[in-house]
């Protein structure tokens, strides 16, 4: 499997996508702390303390490795199957299954692994930079980073599951602008806000949302090639 994940990142040239989740990290981390410093300046700071300005970042980096997922699924699949390469690699002798299964490991893998290390990352230059610039007022101890790891995992696991929705929508249609957008959806639904008027909350840290989406999502990878070894792909 891992021999199979390897020659499909190598063969769709997928390093590339690493530089981009580089770049959009930074860029996200840019936006938080910019958002932090403006409304600083403006005497109304907008973050209290880390896990406020986290809360805000973690919404960023999941919605743009969802998005991330779906060009993913679009690179992978749904373009095989529009431009009938699938059948060239269908036609190895290796089980359809397996091949499918290789593809999408690629984009969970992918997800996962980008979603802790972007949070990592954006974790270390806030506590490291809070001191001198000033994000939020209440000191951030290493400690916070350390006690955040298994949240960061967890929430890296499900934003995986969920980011192959998107493969349900894109093969209905064998269209990659559909599972982009479907990805771009779910991506800003899951992490939209919702308040009562004196506190707010990401639908995302509602426990029974990402879990209920993370099952739907490695469902509809199941199902996606459940009856691939008997299934026309013409």
């Amino acid at each position: 499997m891992l021999r199979l994940m390897k020659i499909e990142w190598q063969r769709n040239h997928l390093a590339g996508y690493l530089i981009k989740a580089v770049v959009c990290t930074v860029i996200i981390f840019g936006l938080a702390a910019g958002m932090a410093l403006m409304s600083n300046a403006q005497g109304e700071p907008m973050f209290a303390d880390f896990t406020a300005f986290m809360s805000l970042a973690n919404i960023f980096i999941r919605i743009t490795f969802v998005v991330f997922s779906g060009i993913i699924i679009s690179r992978l699949v749904i373009e095989e199957y529009k431009n009938k390469t699938i059948q060239l690699l269908f036609s190895y002798p290796l089980p359809r299954k397996k091949l499918i299964q290789a593809k999408l490991l690629l984009v969970l893998g992918f997800c996962f692994s980008s979603v802790v290390i972007s949070t990592v990352c954006i974790e270390i230059m806030t506590v490291m930079l809070n001191p001198a610039v000033h994000f939020f007022e209440t000191p951030a101890p290493w400690g916070e980073v350390l006690a955040a790891v298994p949240a960061v995992l967890t929430a890296s696991a499900m934003t995986a599951g969920l980011s192959l929705i998107p493969l349900f929508f894109g093969m209905r249609k064998k269209s990659t602008a559909t599972t982009i957008t479907s990805s771009v959806i779910i991506g800003t639904l899951l992490n939209a806000t919702v308040s009562d008027g004196s506190s707010s909350v990401s639908m995302f840290q509602l426990i029974g949302v990402p879990i209920v989406f993370c099952v739907l999502g490695v469902a509809v990878a199941y199902l996606s090639y459940r009856n691939i070894d008997r299934k026309d792909v013409a």
